[in-house]
């Protein structure tokens, strides 16, 4: 089977690691980090991009298609074929039960309340913080900087005292260590562990010849070092495309 992953950038390179470690399925992951980042791109115009991304992948002859990005996923048209990462977030939370909850992300993520207002309907507590420097600054492959620190603070000082906090961008759970270092009273929540878990257990079955092409619209050379920084994933070439 061909499976399709795609993000902004780097951040579905975490999900990219657990189904590799575990299925045979022939990958195509799909940076698109050479178009305008999807936070700041208006909803309809991002619907249409996506859909540009799905036809690709189904020219390449994907089955399916895991979105694995927030911001995508706010607008994903959903289809059988399609998964999107908010969807296994919620459930996590909902699985966890917390009293209250805060939910860091990316401007559309956060404004979008794709997070809190369903979960403010289960009878949960949110708070939203915006946190889109900190998946900026792993994409430059930043992961230890007095700088990517002091955004930190910024970031999760006013939520330090929350139980739970979802990581609700795939890019954050980079640095999770560090996170924690600033709310060690709180369990970080990664979505990216249940989206696997769903992957495995409904696109059956998950066996090919374990191939996997690197594709973007941005900077290959930048992909390259950013993944090995980010998640010691070493990518022996990318290809370069234009949608």
């Amino acid at each position: 089977m061909k499976i399709g992953i795609c993000d902004y950038g780097i951040g579905g390179i975490g999900l990219y690691k657990i189904l590799r470690a575990q299925t045979t399925a022939d990958i195509i992951y799909f940076s698109d980090s050479g178009f305008t980042p999807y936070g700041k791109v208006p909803a309809e115009d991002l619907k249409t991009r996506l859909d540009n991304v799905f036809n690709f992948f189904h020219n390449e002859g994907v089955a399916y298609v895991a979105v694995a990005c927030n911001a995508a996923s706010t607008v994903i048209r959903k289809t059988q074929y399609t998964t999107g990462i908010i969807e296994h977030g919620l459930r996590m939370v909902e699985r966890f039960g917390p009293k209250e909850i805060a939910v860091a992300g990316g401007y559309r993520t956060i404004e979008s309340n794709a997070y809190k207002t369903p979960l403010e309907q289960l009878g949960i507590k949110v708070t939203q913080r915006v946190a889109q420097p900190l998946s900026i600054r792993i994409e430059a492959g930043d992961l230890d900087s007095m700088e990517l620190s002091a955004d930190i603070t910024a970031i999760f000082e006013p939520v330090k005292n929350v139980s739970h906090i979802l990581l609700a961008c795939t890019h954050y759970p980079v640095i999770a260590a560090k996170i924690a270092e600033h709310v060690p009273n709180a369990i970080l929540l990664d979505p990216v562990h249940e989206m696997a878990q769903w992957i495995m257990s409904n696109w059956i079955p998950l066996d090919g010849h374990s191939t996997t092409r690197w594709i973007t619209s941005g900077d290959t050379l930048q992909m390259i070092s950013a993944a090995e920084a980010a998640y010691q994933v070493t990518i022996s070439s990318v290809e370069n495309i234009t949608l």
